[in-house]
């Protein structure tokens, strides 16, 4: 009888012990799990360590039979390959049933033959986004969202305005940060952990990259010089006229199906040149870039779970917080599981400041450009 008392007490205190770590357990939710984006994010997230036992990773499909069957399937994949960690791998058929601590926002058509340019893009997502919108603030209303689907702005503004806007960002300045640092990097042969930089603005033709921003993590003048000498370049001709000079050759090489030449005369431009014109040539081979995708968005999941007030970049629903801007614009930003407060910039040049508020009336006319559009499109049906 002794022992059955004692088994019954054991019993009761490891399932306390074990629903008082289920409950402090996070759930990462992708919707789009079954894109190229979706799944390279799911293995990013795997390899991060940044989830554990009784975390949830959850691969929200799109309510049919295809994408389920997919999921399923990449579900096995992923616990053959990470199940060490013995993170919750779940299929969740329709996105009704998503119940994500961090819920990212993968879904969504891609530039192809449907959706020729960034408008059109737009129309064809705007539905999307509200449908998933409409979904989350019925469901998951407190979580945080990661909007990954381009175009990113308008992602972030339908969220925003159906959710806390203070729980919305997008990811795609975090990548853009991250190619101007790399850019830098490569010029200055160190290595991208060794270069901070920013990227503000549009997740497009209208970001902007702040030379102001750039600082090295090595005291090294020689490499502090070759910096200055960068930054004195790229002053030298705007880098409108730069970028469209470069565009126009790109362009021309990839008519002419001229890969290896387009990337060879886009590297050996500047930086800031760089990373506006050299997407376009991974564009039109590739659909998406995943991989650089899933590692900004992991950046930004990590910032968050981390909370260990990292600088990172997205956009997000301005309402005065940077530069008395309103709408969405990419910035600076810290992020916990509770939302984003935008960090500020120190040291801001009066032409970079001049270059972001373009940017972010860019971005207005962008997305009443869209709405638009998407108006035609239902009057058309």
């Amino acid at each position: 009888m002794q022992s059955i008392l004692i088994d019954d007490l054991t019993e009761s205190i490891t399932n306390c012990f074990l629903n008082e770590v289920v409950n402090m357990s996070i759930a990462v939710s992708i919707i789009g799990a079954s894109g190229a984006v979706g799944t390279t994010l799911a293995t990013h997230i795997l390899r991060s360590d940044l989830l554990g036992p009784y975390d949830r990773l959850q691969l929200v499909g799109r309510g049919i039979s295809a994408s389920t069957a997919k999921l399923l399937a990449t579900r096995i994949d992923l616990l053959d390959a990470f199940d060490d960690e013995r993170v919750e791998i779940e299929v969740v058929p329709n996105i009704e049933d998503v119940d994500g601590d961090v819920v990212i926002v993968c879904a969504g058509n891609t530039i192809s033959s449907k959706s020729m340019n960034r408008r059109e893009l737009g129309a064809a997502n705007l539905p999307i986004f509200e449908h998933i919108a409409d979904a989350c603030a019925s469901r998951v209303p407190e979580a945080l969202f990661i909007v990954v689907s381009n175009p990113v702005e308008l992602g972030v503004e339908v969220f925003s305005n159906k959710l806390n806007r203070h729980r919305v960002l997008g990811m795609g300045a975090q990548q853009d940060s991250l190619r101007f640092a790399r850019a830098i990097a490569k010029d200055l042969g160190i290595s991208r952990y060794d270069v901070h930089a920013s990227v503000l603005g549009e997740h497009g033709q209208a970001m902007v990259p702040l030379w102001s921003t750039v600082e090295l993590m090595l005291s090294d003048p020689a490499l502090e010089a070759v910096l200055s000498q960068l930054k004195e370049l790229s002053g030298a001709i705007l880098l409108e006229e730069r970028v469209a000079a470069l565009q126009d050759q790109v362009s021309e090489l990839l008519r002419s199906a001229k890969i290896a030449e387009a990337y060879e005369i886009t590297r050996r431009a500047l930086p800031d040149a760089r990373i506006l014109v050299e997407p376009m040539i991974t564009g039109h081979t590739m659909h998406s870039t995943p991989n650089a995708t899933a590692n900004a968005t992991l950046q930004c999941i990590a910032a968050a779970m981390m909370n260990d007030h990292r600088r990172i970049h997205g956009q997000v629903m301005l309402d005065g917080e940077f530069l008395n801007l309103n709408g969405v614009c990419g910035v600076p930003l810290n992020v916990n599981q509770e939302g984003w407060q935008v960090a500020q910039l120190d040291g801001l040049t009066a032409n970079e400041q001049i270059q972001v508020r373009s940017a972010a009336h860019s971005i207005r006319d962008y997305l009443s450009s869209v709405y638009s559009t998407a108006d035609r499109l239902v009057e058309v049906q």
